[in-house]
């Protein structure tokens, strides 16, 4: 009943075939639907700002990269952790990361930088996620320059990190790469075919 292909990340790989779309707000994705639907020629990136991904952080991105995903199909947005510097305990807490990564990716690499002594300001780091939401602790030694600790962090390790779209997918059992306006197209055309399908069906 919607495009749900845009409103879920799908990521996939076949023989001679790879697949990797990035989600999208839901109210807005049904909004631009309905726009669509009533003026193909309209400007998707006003109404659906930005791709949206389930575990949050920052989207790094311009307003060309967009168009040429949504017109392409192809290209790639840049996403980063959120966290929050908690000066009375001296640690950093990570509470949105990258969708392409997870928790114990970026506390083993964070562990092996430390060990390695390419980072020198950490004392420790745990997981300390629980139903309120997730949370990765980062403890610091006094006088560590917080700012330039996470710009470190953000280069080294996968607290920051990229996702490369490929909207390849089956259109009629063929394999095509497509922008969004070209997905919604279709999308279009298969509901037409539902609702006429079952119009027939109910007149019978």
């Amino acid at each position: 009943t919607f495009p749900n292909i845009l409103a879920n990340p799908n990521l996939g790989i076949a023989v001679g075939m790879a697949s990797s779309i990035c989600s999208f707000n839901l109210a807005e994705l049904c909004e631009a639907t309905a726009q669509y639907i009533k003026d193909d020629t309209v400007d998707l990136c006003e109404v659906l700002s930005a791709p949206d991904f389930s575990t949050g952080g920052e989207l790094i991105y311009s307003r060309k990269d967009l168009e040429q995903i949504y017109k392409t199909g192809r290209g790639s947005v840049k996403l980063r952790a959120k966290y929050r510097y908690d000066k009375k305990d001296n640690c950093i807490e990570v509470y949105e990361i990258p969708y392409t990564t997870n928790i114990e990716a970026i506390v083993d690499k964070i562990i092996a930088l430390v060990k390695a002594g390419k980072i020198k300001d950490i004392t420790d780091v745990r997981d300390e996620s629980d139903r309120n939401g997730l949370k990765i602790t980062i403890d610091l030694k006094r006088g560590t320059n917080v700012e330039l600790l996470v710009h470190k962090l953000f280069a080294m390790t996968p607290l920051s990190d990229s996702f490369s779209c490929n909207f390849n997918v089956l259109i009629d059992g063929f394999p095509m790469v497509l922008g969004i306006n070209k997905l919604l197209g279709h999308w279009i055309r298969f509901r037409k075919e539902c609702v006429v399908r079952r119009t027939c069906y109910d007149l019978k």
